[in-house]
């Protein structure tokens, strides 16, 4: 799709919030990242508390009160505690309800991760700190108005939900003054209670929001539920049953799955064309013809036709040449990403359906930062056999030709034979 189409419709689509009920229901993966010992242990406990049935019926019905332009995570996790006690007065095992209702669908891993944030916030227990525990900050007219701004941060203010609220107020005392760091934030939040003009309730808000990093995830329900709707409408899943487990695995020293990070980092008109990158990639790699054409001042004097191999190796240098550009994209301010967020992007869109993405899985070897070029490239070559399975045209297939590209670029080698004067590409 033209990207100027691409940015019309994301125009288009801005209001689409609106109206309608709001769906949380997973839909693309097989497992969930949320599977640790204490993940199950806390989803055990929660559910010998409370029916399971029970647990997810309560939050569907919390759910329903909500409307997509107004979610909120605070106030349906407010809703839903309160609607656990009328049935069960002693229960206090909110986070592992909201494990147990992942591990039977009611939301995906990336709605998990903004409820798990949400509770930690919302069961902060305030400890005031010690003395040495603050930062000296000047008494200057920035941080006396910081303060000021600080006093005026309520609970609740119009449709704004409180992760909203705090990413407002941070804003707005950072265009104080450049002197002004994060590191104050604990010092000033400490020095407005101190002075009584804020709440105990709102204080243990603002430090639990601070201490357990709120602005971390990138995303709140609502931009969550914006994005994903605009990209379903965008791109039709053709197989609503279709889940892959690959896309849950951890990303690389992240602590989040490989589709939670491409979810938090990207809008929706990034992924798009992320998506478009491998699209276009996989149509050069079935093409069953590819030419040369060599011109004079008017008309075609020699056509050239590349080989399979040839094919395949332009393939791939038009994919690092996009992969490259989409760091001067205006729409990527400066940030490329890496080939796990253009094939995470392709799944989200139904480009690359999840079959393809556990046979890649099955050769993770490759990307193993430990391992040498050779060592890589002689993983694939022995996975050759078992990816060949899929049935795509020579002379390797999509799946082993983005495994080469991962060979090459995290071995930040070329096995490309340039010194080869028949190979064209």
């Amino acid at each position: 799709m033209p990207l100027i189409c691409l940015i019309f419709w994301h125009f288009l689509s801005s209001p689409l919030e609106a109206s309608g009920p709001v769906v949380l229901k997973n839909d693309r993966e097989a497992k969930t990242y949320y599977s640790s010992p204490s993940d199950l242990k806390a989803s055990q406990k929660a559910s010998k508390d409370m029916e399971s049935s029970i647990l997810l019926s309560t939050f569907e019905e919390a759910l329903s009160d909500s409307v997509p332009e107004n979610i909120c995570s605070f106030d349906l996790l407010d809703t839903y505690e309160r609607n656990l006690k009328k049935i069960n007065p002693s229960f206090n095992e909110l986070e592992g309800a909201l494990i147990h209702n992942r591990s039977l669908n009611a939301y995906d891993d990336t709605v998990t991760r903004i409820l798990l944030m949400a509770q930690k916030v919302r069961s902060h227990r305030l400890t005031l700190p010690a003395p040495e525990e603050l930062t000296i900050i000047p008494n200057t007219k920035p941080f006396q108005d910081a303060v000021k701004i600080i006093s005026g941060f309520k609970r609740k203010e119009r449709d704004l939900c409180l992760d909203d609220q705090y990413r407002n107020l941070l804003k707005e005392i950072l265009k104080l003054d450049k002197s002004i760091k994060p590191v104050h934030f604990k010092t000033l939040f400490h020095e407005t209670y101190q002075k009584k003009l804020i709440s105990t309730d709102t204080y243990t808000f603002l430090e639990g929001a601070r201490e357990h990093d709120l602005l971390s995830l990138n995303l709140t329900l609502k931009s969550y539920l914006k994005k994903i709707n605009n990209l379903r409408l965008q791109y039709p899943l053709k197989d609503a049953d279709e889940k892959s487990s690959f896309v849950t695995q951890e990303a690389p020293k992240l602590a989040l799955s490989r589709r939670q990070h491409l979810l938090s980092q990207y809008t929706d008109l990034q992924i798009i064309i992320m998506g478009d990158v491998i699209k276009k990639l996989r149509t050069r790699l079935e093409s069953p013809k590819a030419e040369i054409l060599v011109y004079d001042r008017q008309n075609a004097i020699e056509t050239i036709p590349l080989d399979p191999m040839e094919r395949f190796r332009l393939a791939i240098k038009l994919l690092r040449k996009e992969t490259t550009l989409l760091s001067t994209n205006t729409y990527f301010s400066g940030r490329s990403p890496d080939y796990m967020d253009l094939i995470v992007a392709s799944y989200e869109l139904g480009i690359v359906p999840a079959s393809e993405l556990e046979e890649l899985s099955s050769i993770e070897e490759i990307w193993n930062p430990k391992r040498t070029f050779w060592q890589k490239a002689d993983v694939w070559i022995r996975s050759l056999s078992s990816v060949a399975t899929i049935s795509l045209p020579p002379p390797f297939g999509f799946l082993p030709a983005m495994a080469l590209v991962v060979i090459e670029m995290t071995a930040g080698k070329n096995s490309n034979n340039t010194n080869d004067p028949t190979v064209l590409f």
